[in-house]
């Protein structure tokens, strides 16, 4: 029997599905930090009793930042890494209404911005942030967080033996291009946070 010209050839390959394609990454858009700095301490204040209030204001302990602000401040956890450190996460993106209520309770534009104005926490461009050891154990601090006293000023936070974390700390973020906060040791403000959009998206 012959074989008909073409008779053995192979059959066509199924078309293979189409992929969905994948949302463009931006920036500005607001990231879990958790999923960029894996061993990140999270203990956001505000979604607990213990901060200067005495209430939850955050319905989830989350820190959110702007897609850059994340991955600056990935770059000062690596370099914090090697020296055995990590990185404690106490305050990041602040929605709006979270902000008219701490204005409400200390209206002192040194510790708490106007809402009028708007604070670079509610442009994800700001975080509060603190060290760790290795096992995630808070290292000495010069003071608590929220403490509005002139203890927490740089000039006397970073100084002397008591400093030294501090000291740890600041490097590690300014290097990354970071600007530290002259009254509060633990915050500090991305370089380019003017560019972000003040924002009410929950958390």
């Amino acid at each position: 029997m012959i074989a008909l010209a073409g008779a053995a050839a192979a059959d066509p390959q199924p078309k293979q599905p189409e992929q969905p394609e994948q949302p463009k990454q931006h920036d500005d858009d607001l990231v879990d930090v958790a999923g960029v700095i894996s061993d990140a301490v999270i203990d956001i204040r505000y979604a607990t009793a213990d901060n200067f209030t005495g209430k939850e204001l955050y319905p989830v302990a989350r820190c959110k930042l702007r897609r850059a602000v994340a991955v600056r401040l990935a770059r000062a956890a690596k370099a914090l890494r090697a020296q055995d450190r990590r990185l404690v996460l106490w305050d990041c993106y602040r929605p709006i209404s979270i902000q008219k209520e701490l204005w409400k309770r200390v209206p002192d534009p040194r510790y708490v911005a106007d809402p009028k104005v708007g604070s670079k926490h509610g442009r994800g461009a700001a975080v509060d942030v603190a060290l760790a050891d290795k096992d995630g154990k808070l290292v000495a601090l010069p003071t608590k967080f929220d403490d509005f006293s002139e203890a927490a000023h740089r000039d006397r936070a970073l100084a002397g033996d008591a400093g030294a974390e501090a000291r740890r700390l600041e490097k590690a973020l300014t290097d990354v291009g970071f600007q530290p906060l002259p009254t509060e040791w633990w915050h500090f403000d991305a370089p380019d946070s003017a560019n972000y959009a003040l924002s009410d998206e929950p958390l």
